[in-house]
Order: C-alpha cells, then sequence, then structure tokens
C-alpha cells in the first residue's frame, strides 16, 4: 500500500534519536549494547544490506498500484449494451430485427456514445435503442433503467474490466479488487509478527519472495475472476511478509540518526516504482502479462538474497551465538571497526539477558503512561494518512485514460519530494509534528479550491489544473507519512514500542479494506472522493497538532530572533564595556596589566544582554524621574 503505503516496522524495536515527550511520558535512550559497538550506527555493510531491501521495495509497489493500468475506464466506442428486451416493448420479431440491425450500425460510428452505457430508459426502448441512448440528456423521459444483460468490448487492449466483464452491476468489483489487496496485507502483517518468533527474518524474506513470485503470476493467468481476488489476497500477504522482515533487519543494523534516515528514505523506493511503473505498462500492453513481469522481477532478487544479512539481535535472542558471531566478525571486517577479545563470552551473555527479557503485551500500551487521547490522535491519523496514500494513486485514472501514465509518475515525483521535507522537519525542526499538521491542514483546504475550476472538456489544461491539486495533497501526505513512521515510537517507552506500531499498521490496513468504495462514489460527482479526501486530510492534520503539545526534537534549540545590526551594535559595546570595566577593576588592584580577552556570545545570549541593557535603562529613567519629583516638592 505504504501497502500501501506500509511502513513496517511493527516487528522490530525502533528508537528514535533526539525525540522526547513532556510530562510522564519522557523516556531514558537506549544503552548502547556490544552489537552496536561492532556494528556502529551505519557503514559499508549496512549499506549494502539496506539498498538490497529497498529493491525489494519495488516490485511490491508495482503489484500494489498495477490496479491502476490492469482495470482502466473504458474509451469511448469500446462497450456495447445489449439491453434484456422484453416482448411486450417490441411489436413484431421483424421490428426487433430492425432495431438490431440499426443498432449495429450505430455501434460502428458510435455518434451517440455515453458513459452511462449500463442504462437504457425502459420508455424509449419501443422506437429503438439509439434513440434510448439519446435519452439521458431528456428530462421528458421516464427514469426507469433498464439494466444491459449483456455488453460486448471492442477494446484494443484487453484489460482486467473487460475480460471479467466488471461494467454496469458489477462497477464496484474493481474496488473490490483493491480491497482483496489490502485484506491480503492486514493478514500479512499480524502473521509475519508471529512468524518472526520462529523463522529469522532474512530467511522469512526469502519465503515472502517466492511466495510472491508464484502466486503473482498466478495471479494474471487465471480465467476467472474469483481466482483473481483469491490470488491477489494471497500475493499481497506474502509481500507484506517480505517487507515486515525487511524492515526488520533495517532496524536492527542502524542505530542513531542513521536509522531516522533510513526509515525514512525506505518510503522513496515506493515513489520510485510509481515513477517506474508507466513504462513497465506501455512495454506490456496485457494485463496478464504485466502480473506476469512484476512478478518475475523478483528472481533478481532471490538470487542478490545471499548478500542480505540476517538481524543479529534475532540470532542472539534464539541463542544462535555462532550465526551472530560469524555475523559480527564479518561486519567489523566491512566496517574496519574493532573487536574486543572476549566478544564471544560477550555474546553469550547477552544471548541470556535477550533470552531473559519480561514478555509484554498489546494492552500495556493502554495502561495509562501515555494519555489514551493521544493514542487515538495517533490511530486516527494513521489511518487517514494511509487511505489518501492509496485512494490519490488508484482514483489517479479518473482524470483521463490519456494522461494516466505522466499522472502516475508525477505523483511518484510529488512523494519523493514530500519524503525529503518530511525528513527535515524530523532532523532540523523542533516541533516536527505542527509542521506536519499544518502542511496537511493547508493542502486539505486548498483541495477545495477544485471546484472553482470551470466546467469544460477534460482536454490537457483541464487535466493539469486538476492533478494541481492532486499533488499538493500527495505531497503534503508524503511526509506527514515521514513523520508518522520515524517518530510513533516516542509515545510510548522502549519495550512498548513493537506494539505500538503494530497496533497503528494493523488499524491503518483495516481502514484500507473499506477505502476502496470511496471511489465509486464518481457515479454521484466526479469531485466528490478527491473533496472526502482533502476533508480527510486538513482533520488528521488538525491531530497531528494535538500531538504537537506533548512531543517535540528537544536536540533542536528554540530559535532565537534574528536581531538588527543595530542591536547588535548597541549590545556588543554594552559587553565590552563591561569587559572593560571588570577588567580596569582587577587591573587596579594588581600590580599586572590583564588584557581584555576576545569575547563571543551565542544569539540568544545576545538577546539577553539587550534585555537587560533595556531593563537598567528604564531603572534609570524611573530613578532620574523620582529624584526630579522630589527636588520639585523641596523646592
Amino acid at each position: 500500500m505504504k501497502a500501501l503505503t506500509d511502513i513496517e516496522a511493527v516487528s522490530a524495536p525502533f528508537f528514535p534519536t533526539g525525540m522526547s515527550a513532556k510530562g510522564p511520558s519522557t523516556h531514558p535512550r537506549q544503552s548502547e549494547d556490544i552489537v552496536q559497538q561492532i556494528n556502529g550506527n551505519f557503514g559499508p555493510w549496512q549499506l549494502r544490506t539496506i539498498l538490497l531491501i529497498f529493491l525489494c521495495k519495488i516490485p511490491t509497489a508495482w503489484f500494489m498500484a498495477c490496479i491502476v493500468y490492469t482495470a482502466p475506464t473504458p474509451r469511448k466506442g469500446e462497450l456495447v449494451c445489449r439491453p434484456a428486451w422484453n416482448e411486450s416493448h417490441l411489436e413484431t420479431s421483424n421490428q426487433h430485427t430492425q432495431v438490431d440491425s440499426h443498432w449495429a450500425d450505430e455501434r460502428i460510428t458510435d455518434r451517440h456514445f455515453n458513459l452511462e452505457v449500463c442504462n437504457a430508459y425502459a420508455e424509449s426502448l419501443s422506437k429503438s435503442f439509439v434513440h434510448a441512448w439519446n435519452a439521458s440528456g431528456n428530462s421528458g423521459i421516464s427514469t426507469t433503467a433498464l439494466q444491459c444483460a449483456h455488453v460486448e468490448h471492442n477494446a484494443q487492449y484487453t484489460s482486467l474490466v473487460t475480460q471479467f466483464d466488471l461494467i454496469c452491476s458489477r462497477r464496484v468489483l474493481v474496488a473490490v479488487t483493491q480491497s482483496s489487496h489490502a485484506l491480503g496485507g492486514l493478514i500479512g502483517g499480524l502473521i509475519a509478527y508471529q512468524a518472526l518468533k520462529h523463522f529469522s527474518p532474512r530467511r522469512l524474506m526469502l519465503m515472502g519472495m517466492l511466495g510472491q513470485i508464484f502466486c503473482g503470476n498466478l495471479t494474471g493467468l487465471v480465467d476467472t475472476y474469483q481466482l483473481h481476488i483469491y490470488f491477489r489476497c494471497l500475493t499481497s500477504v506474502f509481500c507484506a511478509l517480505m517487507y515486515t522482515s525487511g524492515q526488520h533487519i533495517l532496524n536492527d543494523i542502524v542505530a542513531g540518526k542513521a536509522r531516522i534516515i533510513v526509515v525514512t528514505l525506505s518510503e522513496l523506493f515506493w515513489s520510485l516504482g510509481l515513477v517506474l511503473l508507466p513504462a513497465i505498462s506501455i512495454y506490456f500492453d496485457s494485463w496478464s502479462y504485466l502480473y506476469v513481469a512484476i512478478s518475475s522481477s523478483l528472481f533478481v532478487l532471490v538470487w542478490l538474497h545471499r548478500w542480505i544479512a540476517d538481524s543479529p539481535r534475532w540470532l542472539l535472542r534464539h541463542q544462535k551465538t555462532e550465526q551472530a558471531l560469524q555475523l559480527l566478525l564479518e561486519s567489523a571486517t566491512y566496517n574496519n571497526r574493532k573487536i574486543p577479545l572476549t566478544l564471544d563470552d560477550e555474546l553469550t551473555a547477552y544471548a541470556g539477558h535477550l533470552a531473559n527479557e519480561q514478555k509484554q503485551s498489546y494492552c500495556q500500551i493502554w495502561d495509562g503512561d501515555t494519555k489514551r487521547s493521544q493514542l487515538f490522535y495517533i490511530h486516527c491519523s494513521w489511518g487517514c494518512a494511509m487511505v489518501l496514500y492509496n485512494l490519490i494513486l488508484l482514483m489517479i485514472r479518473s482524470l483521463g485514460a490519456a494522461q494516466v501514465h505522466v499522472n502516475t509518475a508525477a505523483l511518484g515525483f510529488a512523494e519523493m519530494l514530500g519524503l525529503f521535507v518530511g525528513l527535515y522537519f524530523i532532523l532540523y525542526t523542533r516541533r516536527h509534528w505542527r509542521w506536519a499538521g499544518n502542511l496537511m491542514i493547508i493542502a486539505g483546504l486548498c483541495n477545495y479550491f477544485v471546484w472553482l475550476l470551470p466546467n469544460t472538456p477534460r482536454n490537457s489544461r483541464r487535466v493539469g489544473l486538476e492533478l494541481f491539486f492532486w499533488l499538493l495533497l500527495k505531497f503534503a501526505n508524503a511526509a506527514s507519512i515521514a513523520v508518522l513512521s520515524t517518530c510513533t515510537g516516542e509515545m510510548v517507552s522502549p519495550e512498548k514500542r513493537v506494539f505500538m506500531l503494530l497496533s497503528v499498521v494493523t488499524f491503518s490496513r483495516l481502514w484500507l479494506i473499506f477505502s476502496p468504495f470511496i471511489s465509486t462514489l464518481t457515479v454521484v460527482h466526479r469531485l466528490l472522493p478527491i473533496t472526502i479526501l482533502a476533508t480527510m486530510g486538513w482533520i488528521y492534520g488538525l491531530a497531528l497538532r494535538r500531538l504537537n503539545r506533548y512531543y517535540w526534537n528537544t536536540e533542536q534549540p528554540h530559535k532565537s530572533q534574528v536581531p538588527t545590526p543595530r542591536t547588535y551594535r548597541r549590545c556588543s559595546t554594552t559587553l565590552m564595556r563591561r569587559c572593560s570595566s571588570t577588567g580596569s577593576e582587577i587591573s587596579g588592584s594588581s600590580t599586572e596589566i590583564i588584557p581584555i580577552p576576545a569575547t563571543a556570545v551565542s544569539i540568544s545570549d545576545l538577546w539577553q544582554i539587550n534585555f537587560q541593557t533595556i531593563t537598567e535603562c528604564e531603572s534609570g529613567a524611573e530613578m532620574d524621574e523620582m529624584s526630579y519629583k522630589r527636588n520639585s516638592s523641596k523646592s
């Protein structure tokens, strides 16, 4: 999704650096253990594994977003509706033949094409189907609708819609296809959490790759819609196994500020997948071949899997000390780091410590250490963010089939830019929650202006104007997702972060099961779904601002106001005068001459000097006024 987006750190401890909370939720920073001491925060050994795991996200993103190209909206002239003819509407069989022949001629030219191909007005059927086709704009005709008994497809590209007849009363089945993918992500995340108790992350990742290859190819080769739904859900389960185990490895081998950067930039490869998907879909002009190409690309990653490192802490927790020792020796070799001579004993002791850790449960995140209102805000924020991430992408085809390739690539670039902005909020701002919330509120409210666009035909200019609002919402949502994925763990103590992330990701995936049906509201008005998404965006932006009251980055100092040159000269002169007077007093009481040292102050100290100078001036003015009044009273 992110699926998803699916940002998956649900099964690995996550310790963001420099993130602190106010009040009772403040938690101490983690001390360095023997694994981190040998691996370091980041190095060439970590980089190799990180890049290989990042590459695994590209085919996963392709499989999630390929519904945009495998179920395109039919174009003009590609559909022919054969209604369920009633004998009462036709006087003779000759009339039936005449109408059917007239209809066949009209199908060739298709001058009276209407998007409401599935509705034919009953009162007009007795005259001719061509007249019924034009009757949709006639208010005098009854609105009693008669659905097609059969729809003929004349499209050159055999899509998922035409192959399984997902038209008319079955229009909603396109949304069901994506809902099955979201259901697979939900199930796969829960299975991965349990499987990591028995299988190492590296082995589970290989299982996910092989399963995605097998089930993904079957998804494109089956000839019934029910089997397609089943294998799409099953493929999504293996996708979740693959990137969940990969995220576990990333969180275990990287530490410090490098972990923040790696977790945030891991979403960059989802965006890269969106940019590359249009090129893949242009080359493979059949939806079946597209599924096969996407799934078969993982054979390359299976071959590269041998260079992906395992999780050293998982190995130690399961008493596999020899394998962990081999892994750490390899890490120290590539990173050129020193190793203790008693490494065997230290690893054995650390393995015993990990095995004897107190078991935690999910209910402990609701024990009151963190306010339940804050937990409610973070869950709603995750749910809205994931819905926005997926639906903005899946509904991009509503802007027009002709521009769908360019529009998808544009969304990918907007998401990349948003991720870098979110990373800037995390690393270089004090109030990252507030900045992310403000950006979402602005983007959500600005999207309401899409209703002010002139009601002109869907040409390239009109599509470009609408696309601007979609890109703005996508950009802001990507920045907020970067903050959510990196900073959610700061809300609870370290031992509860696994369950916290499991809770928010599972909750967001539950929303994703039902969210694709929002796209069906285009039958009411084509701008209604994007309006709902915009409303969802500024509402969860307010929730992010609420979290800003309790959590911020304490490593970033408070930025002082920039002083003017006049203020700087006045304050620096005052400070130098004080230093001169202090030096004079010392030199007057001593026979030695003590030089005045050069003085440098911070901007915050400069403002304190300015405040003290103003206070002294005000005190002096008050004393002068009091003495003047005293002298006046005496005279």
